[in-house]
């Protein structure tokens, strides 16, 4: 729910702007009064007007005469059927030509009605919100979701958020997901068609059910899509059993559900539905970083209508989107069983498909290691494989030829291993500091444009930005006049951290965020997920 707060600033007066002060300005804030039955989920206010005054060397951004505010609340749960005020506190310091007054607290009361949950909702002051919220280019018309559910129906909507979560598979996030799928479904046993699509779509219904959990969690608790990754203990656990799912490739156990279960569930075929339905589950959680700006919009759609129920039908069907291939790629994987055996060939691929299972714990155990392991561990790891491959896996009833291809395929991962463990360039790294508020003021004082990235620990595109994008000469080049700060997200449930998100709205990372030399976001810049060289380079040169 928006609510509005109009202000009237007498003539010869004015009050200083949100943002774009000069240090030591107080800005204007807008909050909940202690003791509200809601929760404030973000405040707006409109762009400000420059002002020169004497001794100033630069003008300032305030408010006079007229100005209209916004806030987007969340009534408490339980809230009966009744009239109420919201109380607010409006923080301002006014004043003229000659004078500042100290700062104040002005207290307001929006009144509003309370309904019951089955009775129609009627807007009112439409005017003021339609007009307020177009000025300052916010408000729910700005949301591509809530602009769609409008102009274009349900049914059209619905295909849009689900070629959204397709969009999601060109995202940096996904590149596990193919690795697994394969590995998870070459290791199956020849099947009919139609029962091995049936496990490929139970597959991917499992990551999406973890996904649309994940995201409605966000949603509506304000955590960072993604962030449950940064756990530990979750960590750990996907890579023990990872490893354990590569043993029984290599013919130590077989897993299979206890046998009173499989009776009770339509025999086999269900055991095959079932265990592709757990490991979509668990794999889910690898897709929970994948956000890009349609991802970013949905999340505060869904915040805003504040519908557990809705958030998890939106969110579903955005993750079938971004589980579609997946479907064709397992189906695909467990038809390679259904090629001609010719002696132990295919228990040589089959430890092809063990090996990558039990290589994937460096990607989840990434964000706990120190930097500059993974070199050695991925080099490791790869020279160990070729060996395994090439020489003591290989050559056990094949004929000639496909022997001389084991060699060739062991000896080439090998010399991978050797090139990334010796010769892996380290990717420059570019100057940021960590992000603090005196640090912008300073820029701004000093007229310097700021880039802030918003990354962490656990995010595998904030990773991809710093080895592809930063580490590029012409980026580099183009930041050298800038102040480079980067927020860390990491502890994403942390008091300093909840304050960042809730300052500049950040809904996941990484987020780019193009601060001009008047201190003032550029909020067309604003990008959220992996961005390229070349796009940077675009938002660098239009950044004022």
């Amino acid at each position: 729910m928006t609510v509005a707060v109009e202000l009237q600033v007498k003539p010869g007066w004015h009050v200083n702007a949100h943002d774009g002060l000069p240090e030591g300005f107080i800005p204007m804030t807008l909050e909940l009064a202690p003791g509200a039955p809601a929760s404030l989920l973000a405040s707006r206010f409109p762009p400000g007007e420059k002002k020169a005054l004497a001794g100033l060397s630069e003008p300032f951004l305030v408010y006079q005469k007229a100005v209209t505010l916004f806030a987007d609340v969340k009534l408490s749960q339980g809230l009966p059927p009744r009239a109420l005020r919201l109380p607010l506190k409006l923080k301002l310091q006014a004043c003229n030509d000659q004078l500042c007054l100290a700062p104040a607290v002005v207290s307001v009361e929006v009144p509003m009605q309370v309904g019951a949950l089955e009775a129609p909702v009627a807007p009112i002051n439409e005017a003021i919100f339609k007009n307020g919220l177009a000025a300052q280019g916010g408000g729910e018309n700005d949301n591509i979701i809530a602009r769609f559910f409008k102009e274009k129906g349900v049914l059209l909507t619905f295909l849009l958020i689900f070629l959204g979560g397709l969009a999601l598979n060109l995202t940096p996030c996904v590149y596990p997901m193919i690795p697994l799928t394969v590995s998870y479904f070459g290791s199956q046993k020849a099947e009919k068609p139609g029962a091995v699509l049936g496990k490929a779509l139970a597959y991917v219904v499992g990551i999406s059910i973890t996904y649309s959990g994940l995201g409605v969690t966000a949603a509506l608790t304000g955590r960072i899509l993604g962030s449950t990754l940064q756990s530990p203990l979750i960590l750990i656990g996907i890579s023990a059993l990872l490893v354990a799912l590569s043993f029984s490739m290599f013919g130590l156990y077989e897993i299979q559900a206890p046998g009173w279960l499989l009776n009770k569930v339509a025999g086999g075929t269900a055991k095959g539905w079932m265990g592709a339905l757990g490991m979509g589950l668990v794999f889910g959680v690898v897709a929970a970083p994948c956000v890009d700006p349609f991802s970013i919009g949905l999340l505060t759609f869904v915040a805003a209508k504040a519908d557990p129920f809705l958030g998890f039908i939106l969110f579903f069907t955005l993750s079938l989107g971004l589980g579609f291939p997946y479907v064709w790629l397992g189906f695909f994987s467990t038809e390679l069983q259904r090629l001609p055996r010719s002696g132990m060939w295919m228990v040589w691929v089959k430890k092809i498909f063990g090996l990558v299972l039990l290589g994937m714990p460096l990607y989840f155990l990434n964000p706990m290691l120190s930097r500059g392991w993974e070199r050695g561990l991925v080099g490791g790891y790869l020279l160990a494989a070729g060996i395994l491959l090439g020489w003591i896996l290989s050559g056990r009833g094949v004929a000639p030829g496909f022997k001389l291809f084991q060699r060739v395929f062991g000896t080439a991962l090998a010399a991978l291993g050797l090139v990334v463990f010796l010769v892996w360039p380290k990717p420059l790294e570019l100057p940021f500091a960590p992000y603090d508020a005196s640090a912008l003021a300073a820029a701004q004082k000093a007229g310097k444009p700021v880039l802030i990235d918003f990354s962490a620990a656990w995010c595998l595109p904030c990773k991809e930005l710093e080895l592809k994008t930063f580490s590029n000469p012409k980026v580099r080049e183009a930041l050298k006049s800038w102040v480079l700060l980067k927020a860390d997200l990491t502890q994403y449930s942390s008091g300093p951290v909840e304050g960042l998100k809730k300052q500049y709205g950040i809904m996941g990372v990484p987020t780019l965020i193009f601060i001009g030399p008047d201190g003032r976001e550029n909020q067309g810049l604003r990008t959220v997920g992996f961005l390229p060289p070349g796009g940077l380079l675009e938002k660098i040169r239009s950044n004022p």
